[in-house]
């Protein structure tokens, strides 16, 4: 056995969270991929075993290993469940890390995620090839993989670098949409930034913009994260701006929290990271401020009986569910209930819905089955990946139900456009909540 102290940071951090673990198992009741598996290695309180075993060199790194470690959702429902306070946030990704050393990454997934994504002009080339590929409407299929079928036109066609304040200027937002809102779902994109617009600020969206780097760090791939993270940095270090907002919950966790352990105290970022930090704003939480602020904006009734999907991002990570539902609540008409089991993941995961396409719809499915249950007639949803997953799940059942990112539905009733005559095909002029002969801001 490896003595404590011979164990790197990441590994002592992660053999004391272990110690804490009772095996009481009640982490399994609200894990997703152990609900469709019934394997107790995939459980949490398997993979906690499982990795105690690796750290104390019990057994050896395997492609097994990495399986089972990479049949992991990193939705922490495992974490807010614990009795005994286990952070698991500080094993599962430690743990892939780890195994990815060891034993190697798989190489479809390793150059995805070093090569690919990594290079923004090489990324744009993979999404445009991609549209090419075969699948259906919302998914392409490459070996037996799943993943999001790309937009007709990408998020940098429809919106401009520079998006102006409408009405009352309230100041200037950095607007960072993420792969998902830039390549899959450029009008939610779009509408997010339009929304900013028509409160009164300046939305600047980087054209020289990268991935944010949490498909990396959440894969074990911890230098290429840490590169694509200093590169997004000095970018907004560049400009000037008075908060930073994305609408994609997985990018907005990631400069709070992954780029903070990436780059710890003593790194030559950590002052500019902070600094950029203060900035940085949760996309819903800026959203409802600005809202809040406004006198009258005449939101218009939707006469929808809506239910909110919690995204694992938003609720278990950032633990702000709320959010979405304080934004529907300024809409008239607009009715909530709520589901069973919110805390479960959709399935999406990232990666996992890709690499294991059948695990991942029977998760998707199973919590259909808890949103629908209420026959509502929107489901709302904080995250574009939960968006596409459950979209497309909905469609591979026929479910007659609509299911938006928040943003959309507010956009319909502020903005005053149904979004089903809406065709996504083609570049947008400005919608606006103000006269068009209303003076403009000067700049």
């Amino acid at each position: 056995m490896t003595a404590i102290e011979e164990l790197s940071p990441e590994a002592q951090a992660a053999l004391t969270e272990i110690l804490k673990c009772t095996s009481c198992g009640l982490c399994k009741d609200v894990c997703p991929v152990f609900a469709v598996s019934h394997r107790e290695a995939e459980s949490p309180r398997g993979k906690v075993n499982l990795l105690q075993a690796l750290l104390e060199e019990k057994i050896d790194s395997t492609k097994e290993g990495i399986d089972i470690f990479n049949r992991c959702l990193l939705c922490y429902a495992c974490q807010d469940a614990c009795p005994a306070g286990v952070k698991t946030e500080k094993l599962w990704v430690p743990a892939r890390d780890l195994l990815a050393r060891e034993a190697g990454a798989p190489f479809f997934k390793s150059y995805i995620l070093r090569k690919l994504l990594s290079n923004p002009e090489l990324a744009k080339l993979g999404y445009r090839l991609a549209k090419k590929l075969p699948g259906d409407d919302n998914r392409i299929h490459v070996r037996g993989k799943i993943l999001p079928r790309p937009a007709q036109d990408r998020l940098d066609k429809l919106l401009p670098e520079i998006l102006e304040a409408r009405g009352k200027f309230q100041g200037t937002v950095l607007f960072f949409p993420g792969c998902l809102l830039t390549e899959i779902f450029p009008r939610v994109g779009y509408q997010a930034a339009e929304l900013l617009s028509n409160l009164g600020y300046r939305v600047i969206t980087p054209k020289k913009r990268g991935c944010c780097g949490a498909p990396q760090f959440n894969n074990g791939e911890m230098d290429v994260a840490r590169e694509m993270a200093s590169r997004n940095i000095e970018l907004f270090s560049s400009l000037e701006f008075d908060a930073i907002v994305s609408p994609d919950a997985t990018c907005g966790g990631a400069f709070h929290h992954e780029y903070d352990l990436l780059f710890p105290e003593g790194s030559p970022l950590r002052q500019r990271y902070q600094e950029v930090l203060s900035k940085v704003k949760d996309f819903g939480e800026f959203l409802y401020d600005a809202i809040f602020r406004q006198e009258s904006l005449g939101f218009q009734p939707v006469d929808k009986l809506v239910t909110v999907h919690d995204s694992c991002h938003l609720s278990h990570s950032q633990h702000k569910a709320d959010i979405p539902r304080r934004l529907l609540a300024f809409i008239p008409d607009l009715t909530m209930v709520e589901s069973d089991r919110n805390e479960l993941c959709c399935g999406f995961g990232g990666s996992y819905a890709t690499f294991f396409p059948d695990e991942s719809r029977k998760i998707a499915q199973r919590k259909l089955g808890y949103l629908t249950a209420g026959n509502c007639g929107v489901i709302a949803v904080g995250s574009p990946g939960c968006l596409w997953k459950l979209r497309t799940e909905a469609a591979e059942l026929s479910l007659d139900v609509r299911i938006n990112h928040y943003v959309e539905i507010l956009w319909e009733s502020l903005l005053g456009r149904p979004l089903q005559e809406q065709s996504g095909k083609s570049n947008y002029s400005q919608a606006t909540l103000f006269d068009s002969n209303e003076d403009e801001a000067n700049f």
